[in-house]
This record gives C-alpha cells, sequence and structure tokens, in this order.
C-alpha cells in the first residue's frame, strides 16, 4: 500500500490486481451457489407436496437474495476499484 500526501491509502497495483481478481472469482462463486439454489427451488416446486415444502422455498429464496447482495456489494467494489 502507499500513502498519499493527504494520509489516505492507495493500493499499488499488484494489489489492486489481486483484489480485482479475488473479487472476480468471488462473483463466480456467487453465480454458481445462485444456479443451485435455483435449481433447487425448482426441484422443491416440482416435487409436490412436502409439508417443509414452504418452508425450505422460503430459505431458498431468502439465500438468493442474500447471494445477490453479495454479488452487488462486490461488482460495486469492482466498479469502485477502477
Amino acid at each position: 500500500m502507499i500513502f498519499s500526501r493527504a494520509g489516505s491509502v492507495e493500493m499499488d497495483s499488484e494489489a489492486r490486481i489481486r483484489t480485482r481478481q479475488s473479487l472476480h472469482q468471488i462473483n463466480n462463486d456467487l453465480s454458481i451457489a445462485s444456479m443451485t439454489i435455483e435449481l433447487i427451488s425448482i426441484k422443491l416446486q416440482r416435487g409436490g407436496d412436502h409439508p417443509l415444502q414452504d418452508d425450505l422455498l422460503q430459505s431458498c429464496n431468502a439465500a438468493l437474495d442474500a447471494v445477490k447482495r453479495a454479488g452487488k456489494t462486490a461488482n460495486q467494489t469492482l466498479h469502485d476499484l477502477r
């Protein structure tokens, strides 16, 4: 890290590259998680009546929302690093 005259901390080029690579990997992993949760939801919906079906679908929706929020945060951070 490099300290500027104003006292703020700036990332050096190598750290910025590593951070961007990490954020891209996080985004890839979140995409896989999102698709998996969506697949589970579809299978639950097609699986017929199950006593916990509604609870499981709500849990999938909550998990999917969390994954989407994390993805938005990672994307915004990537954008901010430009």
